[in-house]
């Protein structure tokens, strides 16, 4: 066969290459729009939110956790006591001395009235320690005097008239010393105090507790070293177990805390004195039901 040619035509190869021109224009075109609805130009403006979608199920926001309140540390002439005897109720402030006379008063209708018996003619000036016995009597250390001499007082007329009994009161006493908050004075001699303003100090058999920076601690066996157990307002000896009085997330007022064997670790809730100022001067009595919270202006019942 003479002179010819076999192949694509030349016009039908370029109609290829201008169709394959304009799908990759076509394809470039449709990626960048998809890009650029997919990132926008910032424009100077801040990023929207992501879309959150609930899927037709709506979760409540997650409530924080109550934190229990702090405890309020109250000067040691605010401090109170609160003794109950199977006749008769007993209640103090502590007064200090060279500064504000401590009131004492007892009660004999279970704290529905309350007679002052404070004892000024003794020229009493601070209460260390008040503790009730003989069905309607009571006995107090107190600093007596402008150089707040420590002395043992017992009253055998309800409260009508204090006499000093040193030799009994005194020598069997646990209790912060009058002059020197740091000092805990004890049948054995003095101790050392946690801190340098000592208050609330209770005694009963061979557990002392007091509180120190707001906190509560118990004395060792070894009678020298303190032990610290948990924030605390007022705290209480029921045999051999501490009480003490604070604040949680659950009460609405003072709580109560029950530490066995004055154990730091075996802590169980006793009870809440609904309505009581948590953050007021608190001191608290065992009776044989339960409990009494005297936290500000209130008596308060708390059941075992």
């Amino acid at each position: 066969m003479a002179g010819g040619r076999s192949g694509t035509p030349a016009s039908a190869q370029w109609g290829a290459i201008a169709l394959v021109v304009v799908l990759a224009l076509a394809v470039g075109a449709v990626a960048y729009l998809a890009y650029d609805r997919a990132n926008p130009a910032a424009d100077g403006q801040s990023a929207a939110p992501v879309p959150t979608f609930s899927l037709g199920v709506e979760t409540a926001s997650p409530t924080p956790t109550a934190a229990a309140t702090e405890t309020t540390e109250v000067a040691r002439e605010d401090d109170r006591f609160l003794s109950i005897g199977s006749a008769a109720w007993w209640r103090s402030t502590a007064g200090a001395c060279g500064g504000a006379e401590p009131l004492v008063e007892r009660s004999d209708d279970q704290g529905q009235t309350w007679v002052d018996v404070t004892g000024r003619y003794r020229d009493i000036a601070a209460v260390a320690s008040l503790d009730a016995f003989a069905d309607t009597e009571a006995e107090m250390v107190v600093g007596v005097g402008e150089d707040c001499t420590t002395q043992g007082w017992r009253t055998f007329t309800q409260g009508t008239f204090w006499e000093p009994y040193d030799d009994l009161v005194l020598s069997a006493g646990r209790y912060i010393s009058p002059v020197d908050a740091a000092i805990v004075e004890t049948p054995s001699g003095a101790v050392d105090a946690p801190c340098s303003e000592a208050r609330g100090l209770r005694a009963s058999g061979d557990v002392v507790a007091l509180i120190c920076d707001a906190q509560a601690w118990v004395l060792g066996a070894d009678g020298q070293t303190w032990a610290p157990v948990a924030d605390a307002a007022a705290v209480s000896v029921d045999g051999a177990d501490i009480v003490l009085a604070g604040s949680s997330p659950d009460c609405d007022g003072v709580s109560l805390t029950r530490y066995l064997g004055a154990d730091p670790e075996a802590a169980q809730p006793v009870g809440c004195a609904e309505g009581t100022a948590a953050d007021a001067p608190t001191a608290i009595a065992a009776t044989a039901d339960g409990f009494v919270v005297w936290a500000g202006e209130d008596l308060t019942p708390v059941s075992r």
